[in-house]
Parts: C-alpha cells; structure tokens; sequence
C-alpha cells in the first residue's frame, strides 16, 4: 500500500488540498470523528482516543490504481479508500457512510471478536451499514454518492429493501457472504427506526455492539443484545423493547429472551 497517500485525522482543521480527492476524504474523516465523539458519546475508534487514519488513493493489491474498494485494516489500524475506476465508483472517500461503515468495522474489532463469516459476518457489516445509515441520516441506501456514477438513484446496498429480509428466505446450503446476511438485521433495525426513530433506534444499537453483544452471538444473540440494550436505556416495560422484540420476530429471528421482570 506504499503508493497511498496517508492522512491521519486527530482533530485538526481541515488543511486546503490541491488534491480534491484527499480534500473530500480527509473533510469526511473529520466528520466520522466528530460523529464518534458528538453522537455515539465514543473517544475514538477505539473508545480510547485513537484517532482516524485513512489511506487515500489506495492501490489494489497488486499495487495498480483505481481500487474499488474501501476496507478498515486490523493490522495496520487504517482506512484504505480507492479512488474507483469511474464506472462501478467514484473515490470512495467522498461518502461520509462509506467512512463511517468502515470506521464501525474497526469500532466491531476492538470490542469484540467476530468471525468474518455466516451471521456473524452479517451482523459485522449490518452494524457497520446501520451506523453508516445514523451519520448520513438522509435514508436508508448506503453509498449512493459514489456507486455507479453514470447510473442515478443506484446504491451499494438499500437497508430498507435487502435482497434476503429474513430468515426463512435463506436458500438452504448455499454459500452465502456476509453482505447476504447483513440484511436481515439491518431491516430490523430500519424496523424499529419506523416505531421510535433512527436515532433512538441507533443509540440502541450502539449501546448493544458495546455492552452486550458477545463474539459467539448469532442473529438470537444480536437480538438479544439490542434487548437487552433497550432495557438498559428504557426500561423492560417500554415502547422500545417492544418495538425491538417484534423487529426481529418479523424478520423470522427468534430472540429466546424472557423480558425482565
């Protein structure tokens, strides 16, 4: 990755770039920090004041130009965004739920253990598109200021309408990715957003990731978390945890949790 370019954000004014790919990157990682601090309440990715750390202009593997891709690095602690070939993307860095999806994915790694695979990985990018979704706050399509610049109204994923929306439409022994998966916990979660709003609905959410969603948890122990975190923030008797309980059920998810007396 040595021909990227490295930016770091640690609450510094944004710096007039001549490059206004870097300029838009760096003004969006900006914005994923202050989202961090000023609406999830968090110091950091990290929850321990790491500051953001995005490559831009970031090659392919075999170091050519043009990725198209973003991707958090567990190993080396950064943001890699590609600049897109201009047909399937444009830079990736200039969608503030771009960044903040793969920001989350690095806020998953430093709580918790998940592996990149079956619900697991579903719940990994469905937490990282339903705060990606809090932060845009416009609507429910995640990435449609870069995807497919020649096609209007496209997007990379529509949370609202995922290609599988429960369970029950898994196909049976099929190889599914994660991004297959991650639908049916993010229309949940756009579930509850229609009954107590998106950003009640992302506190709880956030509140689930960090204190009650455990490295073994499948779609049961992901709904069970936001139950739990529902309670925690409102009480077993409210309108939330309802709101919560019957999301899931209607995306054929069955918590087995007994409400709190």
């Amino acid at each position: 990755m040595s021909s990227g370019i490295e930016q770091p954000v640690e609450g510094a004014a944004l710096v007039a770039n001549a490059d206004p790919t870097i300029s838009a990157a760096f003004s969006n990682a900006l914005r994923v920090d202050q989202f961090l601090r000023e609406r999830l309440g968090r110091n950091g990715w990290d929850g321990k004041g790491a500051p953001v750390r995005i490559v831009v202009h970031a090659p392919n593997e075999d170091g050519t130009p043009n990725m198209n891709n973003a991707y958090w690095d567990n190993l080396t602690k950064r943001v890699y965004l590609g600049d897109g070939d201009g047909e399937l993307f444009r830079p990736l860095g200039g969608a503030l739920d771009v960044m903040v999806h793969e920001t989350t994915h690095a806020i998953v790694d430093s709580e918790l253990n998940l592996r990149y695979e079956g619900q697991q990985g579903g719940i990994n990018e469905s937490w990282a598109d339903v705060l990606a979704s809090i932060a845009d706050d416009r609507d429910w399509r995640i990435g449609e200021d870069v995807f497919t610049p020649g096609t209007p109204g496209d997007q990379i994923r529509d949370l609202e309408h995922p290609r599988f929306g429960s369970v029950d439409q898994l196909p049976k022994g099929a190889l599914l990715e994660p991004h297959d998966y991650s639908g049916i916990p993010s229309l949940a979660a756009v579930r509850v957003a229609d009954k107590v709003g998106r950003q009640e609905m992302g506190r709880i959410w956030y509140t689930a990731l960090v204190d009650h969603l455990h490295s073994g948890s499948g779609f049961a122990g992901a709904a069970r978390a936001t139950l739990d975190a529902a309670v925690a923030l409102r009480g077993s008797a409210s309108s939330e945890v309802d709101a919560v309980l019957d999301a899931w059920k209607s995306v054929g998810v069955d918590p087995r949790w007994k409400r709190p007396a």
